[in-house]
């Protein structure tokens, strides 16, 4: 990663160590602080990407944009694009000016609004997609998503293990169900669900 990227990495991760040890007990904490998927989540999926050579990559879940940083730097590595929906543009606002100090704003497009209704909203294949919603959210958005994966997509879902296993249990449950999908629970962060969308030949190979 460049020098730029790597400086606005660690600016995130010291707002996450000041605001966990004074406002997370805080009613509206899940709201007003920084909640990121962690260094081993952003790096695991900076690897992965750049690997499959992923390109087009959509984020349900901007937040701050802490994991935007890392999708973005490999779709500039795969020349590729990253589409980021969060329903709070203030936070994408953030999340944009973060961007722009590591040179990558130029790989991503904002979409504010509801997960659903900006999933309905897109065109094209989707090739890889993170969702990092509130858990109640991640059945309706992988069914609104599951007609737009590409052959061969990538599905990663955050947060599976905790905080809210039940939901997340049921979530992995859900992903199952579809019989031309394989997924694997990873034992990274709070538990990432690795999902990889067969094609119709029943091979998973990418080229």
């Amino acid at each position: 990663m460049h020098t730029e990227v790597k400086k606005v990495i660690v600016k995130y991760e010291e707002r996450y160590r000041c605001e966990s040890g004074t406002l997370l007990s805080l009613p509206d904490a899940p709201q007003a602080v920084l909640l990121p998927v962690g260094p081993d989540c952003g790096q695991f999926m900076n690897s992965f990407l750049k690997t499959s050579k992923v390109r087009s990559i959509l984020e349900l879940g901007t937040s701050y944009g802490y994991s935007t940083i890392y999708l973005a730097e490999a779709a500039r590595a795969n020349s590729g694009i990253v589409t980021s929906c969060d329903f709070d543009a203030e936070k994408q606002i953030f999340a944009n000016h973060m961007l722009r100090q590591a040179g990558l704003e130029g790989h991503v497009v904002f979409r504010s609004g509801e997960a659903i209704e900006e999933i309905d909203g897109l065109d094209g294949e989707i090739e890889f997609c993170l969702i990092d919603l509130w858990n109640s959210y991640y059945i309706p958005a992988l069914d609104a998503l599951y007609p737009k994966l590409a052959p061969l997509a990538y599905v990663i879902a955050d947060n599976i293990t905790s905080p809210d296993p039940v939901a997340g249990e049921s979530y992995r449950h859900h992903i199952r169900l579809r019989k031309d999908i394989e997924s694997i629970l990873l034992p990274i962060g709070w538990g990432l669900e690795l999902s990889t969308r067969r094609a119709s030949n029943g091979w998973f190979f990418r080229g």
